[in-house]
């Protein structure tokens, strides 16, 4: 009897296996190498397997990125820092010019949208908001949600922003900045349950 080939276009897989060891073995469609550049993690990140990189993704240890998240970096890179989480259909593009920046220990909440700008240490953007082109957010802030931080605008370290455009409110008080490292810390360690049933064995 001959054996039949492996067909190399035949992405289907194990949905118990973890993405990061499938993408090793079996490239498929949730990490795409853009003119020569590839996402680029290691077997700390957690991608789940809706999740979609595109092109120069670099992403640091223990990473997690949450269902229906897109990174695209087609045009520049995009980074993500050390345990930072980027949360459930989260859009994260970097135009021509401009690439994206995320540093350590970040939340980006569910349904925001970053396009072009810098995420400092420690900071969150909330549920829907949205982060433009060469926009700086400072180290511990928070964009609170909905908000929309226009293009070229520098958020202050422990600011909270609110609004359309996005404006500084005030300075974040120590409850609010403990808070806000409660909810990343609470983030990731659900990420490493979720990594957990991808490794689990039937």
């Amino acid at each position: 009897m001959v054996e039949k080939k492996k067909d190399p276009t035949n992405f289907k897989r194990d949905r118990r296996e973890p993405c990061v060891k499938d993408f090793r073995s079996n490239p498929s469609f949730h990490i795409t190498p853009f003119e020569g550049k590839s996402p680029q993690f290691d077997e700390t990140v957690f991608i789940d397997p809706s999740a979609r990189l595109i092109g120069d993704v670099v992403l640091g240890p223990h990473v997690s990125i949450f269902p229906f998240a897109l990174l695209r970096a087609d045009s520049n890179r995009i980074i993500v820092g050390e345990r930072s989480v980027i949360l459930d259909k989260v859009l994260v593009e970097s135009p021509g010019k401009e690439p994206v920046i995320i540093e350590e220990r970040v939340l980006i909440s569910h349904g925001a949208m970053l396009h072009g700008c810098v995420v400092r240490q420690g900071a969150i953007v909330g549920i829907g908001a949205i982060v433009l082109d060469r926009a700086e957010v400072g180290r511990n802030s928070i964009v609170g949600a909905g908000s929309v931080v226009p293009p070229g605008m520098k958020i202050p370290d422990d600011s909270l922003v609110l609004g359309i455009p996005a404006k500084v409110v005030r300075t974040l008080t120590d409850d609010e900045r403990k808070r806000s490292a409660d909810q990343l810390t609470e983030a990731y360690e659900k990420s490493r349950k979720y990594m957990k049933i991808f490794l689990e064995k039937p």
